[in-house]
């Protein structure tokens, strides 16, 4: 793991623990946001891409390596995840709202805003669409 991963990880880890008294907050994702489609067609590269993208992320310490939900961090604070790999586990999502949730952040994830380009965060969406039936990666 690298230097940028280690200390990305450490403040991951002092925001979770100072956030686990915080109220849960609903969060209202804007139509125009919820309607959004993805610019990018699946295909072989953009998943890898974006399996690299959830990577270097550190999307696993929570949501796990293969998107199942056993990340270290969530079973750390006790937090309940999607198993991505479910079918129909995405279905109530639309590729625009998982855009949204991982560009902006939700409870407890972080915003990735900013520190992705907006490609970036789209081959996450192509990826973790990816995963359903697919088994572990």
């Amino acid at each position: 793991m690298g230097m940028r991963n280690v200390a990305l990880c450490a403040l991951l880890c002092l925001s979770l623990a100072g956030c686990q008294s915080q109220p849960k907050v609903e969060t209202k994702i804007p139509q125009e946001e919820v309607d959004r489609k993805n610019p990018l067609e699946s295909n072989a590269a953009t998943i890898a891409a974006g399996l690299q993208a959830y990577g270097d992320t550190d999307c696993a310490l929570c949501h796990g390596k293969d998107g199942g939900g056993k990340g270290v961090e969530a079973k750390d604070i006790s937090m309940s995840m999607h198993d991505w790999r479910k079918a129909g586990s995405l279905d109530k999502f639309t590729d625009g709202e998982l855009n949204y949730l991982i560009a902006k952040g939700k409870g407890h994830m972080p915003k990735y805003e900013g520190r992705e380009t907006p490609e970036q965060i789209w081959q996450m969406v192509v990826y973790i669409r990816s995963l359903p039936g697919s088994g572990a990666h």
